[in-house]
């Protein structure tokens, strides 16, 4: 138990940093919680089921029209009345009483749960502190240096705390690594959907905890675990007695070929908690495989050159790029809310968010892993902002992959430069 404590106490770092859903292919291919690009034939406000949402597609061309003359949850279910009768579908809207009361159900439960976890993670992480804190105030420092103080030495305290836990959780994880390294990321994959769903504008009213729980379970089964082994296969068989271009080839192999594998476990998993049907849940791998590549490609070869190098060691590289994982969640979640909320109206961002509501009510929104969800959900912005236009695809992909891969690239002087950091200071 004593142990288990202390793996929430390293674990709280992710927290503490992130204060942030893509992971690299450590980090970037599966961490993205949220959904592919919605398509318009998924946006719907019907009461139908899922399966019989072609039923209702013939009406799609009427959304813009009908939703700008509605704006309001009041004409948003008018118009979900006009669709399902059009579609010769039953109206199935729920009593204005019945649904405000369905929405507190919701608040109070949200908060419970949230206050739970929050209250258990700071007791957790910092009851061994707070006790010396009190037992500090409560009796005499005896004899001690005139520049020492109760204050200074509280001080002193708090300020070593991250430092603490890190300690503790490198001695940990060698006693149960793959344990403690499925629990770190699990504790990251469902902060990073969390911090995702708040950056959408999601209230305890609306978050979907379900999914946050999902993500968490992925990371606990899927990240942690086989992360675990891939970092001790390239510190075996890719580290080139200690070369400074070993790094780089850790960097490349992470982020191509591991990241692939890693994105389609991950997608399979939170597909199959979730009950899709294998088929959808290959769907959701093939259409997400592109977006994790590149969203990954802007962050993490910059990242990994720390991560891979030596200066991290082995048993805190996954604490590492999990903490890193979170930070950039966070990162994506308020630039794309940024960017959105500067692009469109707020009449239309209250119908983006609504026809999203009602599109994963409906179950038509596979689960991804929150940074690719982000990347996702700008790409169908950007699809629906501009018109149409056909392209060579044979063409538009290799010119994709050529403007998306520089990171990778330009990491190399970098990785040398670190090299050289490194020797200057006789970590290797």
């Amino acid at each position: 138990m004593k142990g288990r404590r202390s793996l929430l106490t390293c674990c709280a770092v992710l927290a503490t940093g992130a204060s942030a859903f893509a992971p690299s292919s450590l980090s970037g291919r599966s961490m993205v919680v949220g959904a592919r690009p919605l398509h318009r034939s998924q946006l719907l406000m019907s009461s139908e089921p899922a399966g019989d949402i072609s039923k209702v597609s013939p009406v799609i061309a009427e959304d813009d029209q009908l939703m700008g003359a509605a704006g309001a949850a009041g004409a948003a279910d008018q118009f979900n009345l006009q669709r399902v009768e059009a579609a010769g579908g039953s109206a199935g809207v729920l009593d204005p009483a019945e649904r405000t009361k369905n929405i507190d159900d919701i608040f109070y439960v949200n908060s419970a749960i949230v206050s739970f976890l929050v209250l258990s993670a700071v007791y957790q992480l910092t009851h061994t502190h707070v006790g010396a804190l009190a037992a500090l105030w409560e009796y005499d420092l005896g004899p001690h240096p005139a520049d020492m103080t109760k204050l200074t030495v509280a001080v002193d305290l708090l300020a070593r705390l991250p430092f603490d836990l890190v300690h503790k959780y490198e001695a940990l994880v060698p006693t149960n690594p793959i344990f403690y390294k499925a629990c770190t990321s699990g504790v990251a994959y469902g902060l990073g959907d969390f911090i995702s769903q708040v950056y959408q504008g999601k209230t305890l009213s609306t978050l979907d905890l379900p999914r946050s729980f999902r993500s968490g379970a992925a990371g606990f089964l899927v990240h942690g675990p086989l992360c675990h082994f891939w970092l001790l296969f390239m510190e075996t068989y890719l580290d080139f007695d200690g070369a400074w271009w070993a790094t780089g080839i850790k960097v490349t192999a992470d982020l191509t070929v591991w990241s692939i594998f890693l994105n389609a476990a991950y997608s399979t998993v939170i597909g199959t908690l979730a009950g899709r049907s294998p088929k959808d849940v290959l769907t959701d791998v093939r259409a997400t495989q592109w977006p994790a590549l590149r969203s990954a490609w802007r962050f993490w070869p910059f990242v990994h050159t720390v991560s891979f190098s030596h200066a991290v060691p082995l048993d805190l590289k996954l604490l590492w790029v999990d903490f890193m994982e979170v930070i950039w969640v966070t990162i994506l979640s308020k630039v794309a809310n940024e960017d959105k909320n500067a692009k469109l109206a707020e009449d239309e961002v209250e119908r983006v968010n609504l026809l999203e509501t009602a599109a994963v009510e409906e179950g038509a929104v596979p689960e991804v892993n929150p940074a690719l969800e982000i990347e996702l959900t700008r790409e169908l912005e950007a699809d629906l902002a501009k018109s149409t236009t056909a392209s060579d695809l044979s063409f538009e992909l290799p010119k994709k992959v050529l403007g998306a891969c520089w990171p990778l690239i330009a990491m190399w002087p970098v990785l040398y430069v670190g090299f050289q950091a490194e020797r200057a200071l006789g970590i290797i």
